[in-house]
């Protein structure tokens, strides 16, 4: 019985995060170019690519198809480092800033209508279990599984 609410719980949640990322990718960003300019916009002027990689956890290829889209709509410009040609800084445009504040609008909007359709106690409740997944997920992630 275990095993049954166990998968019936991975299911839900992977089909929720489907869900949530085709409401997200209505806008004109997908959800790892979303995650490129956030990033870059925090750091403060550039980013390079492996440090991108790293944080979103993306192969350098991926990383690399990523940029080469958001360089194509001029949302990032991308530099060789003067202090180490094999790296490559990345900055956002005025248009990449934009783009990124109505896609954080976008998010906004979203979360908004899930905490009306859910309600205020049923969203902290939300909330706490999803919090406690997660560091169940943590704790799972530092064991050691072998195949069974």
């Amino acid at each position: 019985m275990k095993t049954l609410k166990g998968a019936h719980l991975l299911y839900a949640t992977l089909n929720m995060r489907k869900q949530l990322n085709k409401l997200l990718a209505k806008g004109n960003l997908s959800t790892g170019e979303y995650l490129v300019l956030r990033n870059v916009s925090k750091d403060d002027g550039y980013l390079k690519a492996s440090e991108l990689s790293e944080i979103l956890e993306l192969s350098r290829p991926s990383i690399t198809r990523i940029l080469n889209d958001l360089e194509k709509r001029n949302y990032i410009t991308r530099m060789i480092d003067k202090d180490d040609r094999r790296n490559i800084n990345i900055e956002l445009t005025d248009e990449g800033r934009k783009a990124l504040e109505q896609a954080n609008g976008r998010i906004l909007a979203v979360a908004e209508r899930i905490v009306d359709s859910l309600g205020e106690s049923d969203t902290d409740k939300l909330i706490e279990l999803v919090e406690k997944l997660t560091e169940t997920y943590k704790v799972m992630l530092e064991e050691s599984w072998d195949d069974e």
